[in-house]
């Protein structure tokens, strides 16, 4: 019997790797794990961002004087870090948007996190819409806040429930939209803010903040909170 040897079979040979192909999936990785850094850090920073200011308006009792900034009971610590904060939102088309005056009727924000409420709080004399030092000092802290960063202010006008007409004012409206402007004009002209980020609203003796009579006086106010472009 004639003995068959058996053949050994053969192997391809082995092709090198695809240097591009590994190349670019090696790219590809890379730009994932950096788009989820990046939104990780954006949606925490935003997140703090929003907790700071909603934390400085959760108060017990009416901030006193004319004007201030809400630090509520913020450590020198947490005031800075609100001050230094960046924010992580951008629009390129800015310069479209409209500049509002007067009674305009203002759209329901759709994210919570669009609007931070009563960023400052600028007091008023019962019959007046000329602002205080002290308000003026408020207004500078928010322009030191918000001036170089991509945000409208939407300014507030309010007056005080028992409102009582007088010779330059015979409506609430009227005095609460002077007061507004007052404040859309010194953030314009102090922060150099353009108008067209200064959303002004004459509220008259509607939606008060305090209700009893006793503190009717601290309606006579404008508030002005932050809203982020879209």
């Amino acid at each position: 019997m004639s003995s068959r040897k058996k053949k050994k079979k053969g192997f391809f040979p082995a092709k090198p790797p695809d240097m591009f192909l590994l190349s670019y999936a090696a790219l590809a990785t890379l730009l994932l794990a950096f788009f989820i850094i990046i939104n990780t850090f954006t949606e925490e920073k935003n997140k703090k961002m929003i907790e700071a200011f909603q934390k400085s308006f959760q108060r017990n009792v009416i901030t006193l004087g004319m004007g201030g900034l809400l630090p509520g009971n913020n450590s020198i610590e947490e005031s800075k870090n609100i001050h230094d904060m960046k924010y992580t939102f951008y629009d390129d088309d800015m310069d479209d948007i409209p500049a509002q005056t007067g009674d305009k009727e203002i759209d329901t924000m759709e994210n919570e996190a669009d609007h931070i409420p009563a960023a400052a709080v600028v007091y008023f004399k019962e019959h007046g819409a000329t602002l205080s030092l002290e308000g003026m000092h408020s207004l500078n802290n928010l322009v030191d806040l918000t001036a170089d960063r991509p945000v409208l202010l939407m300014v507030e006008g309010h007056t005080r429930v028992a409102f009582k007409p007088s010779k330059e004012y015979e409506t609430s409206w009227k005095l609460s939209v002077d007061r507004a402007r007052a404040v859309a004009d010194y953030l314009h002209e102090k922060g150099n803010i353009s108008h067209k980020r200064l959303i002004t609203v004459g509220h008259g003796n509607n939606n008060s903040f305090v209700k009893s009579p006793g503190g009717d006086r601290f309606n006579d106010r404008v508030s002005i909170s932050i809203k982020k472009l879209r």
